[in-house]
């Protein structure tokens, strides 16, 4: 992202007049998410493999959904 989004980002939230324990609870949230992001693994090829295959399989046995039928679930969401 930008700076110039970030910075936008940053006036958007600002803009919401946000208590001091609105904001302590968001900065722990996205401290908390960066920490996961940072302990988390990078799939090997092997995983990779592995999950195109299964999603394969999914698909050849009907265990999926069109991009239509998602649009329309997305919809009545």
């Amino acid at each position: 992202m930008s700076t110039i989004a970030l910075q936008d980002l940053w006036d958007t939230i600002a803009g919401y007049n946000l208590s001091t324990a609105n904001k302590r609870w968001l900065a722990e949230h996205l401290i908390e998410q960066v920490e996961a992001e940072e302990q988390a693994e990078p799939y090997t090829v092997a995983e990779l493999v592995t999950m195109a295959e299964n999603g394969r399989k999914q698909i050849a046995k009907g265990q999926s959904y069109t991009s239509e039928q998602v649009l329309e679930m997305c919809e009545r969401a």
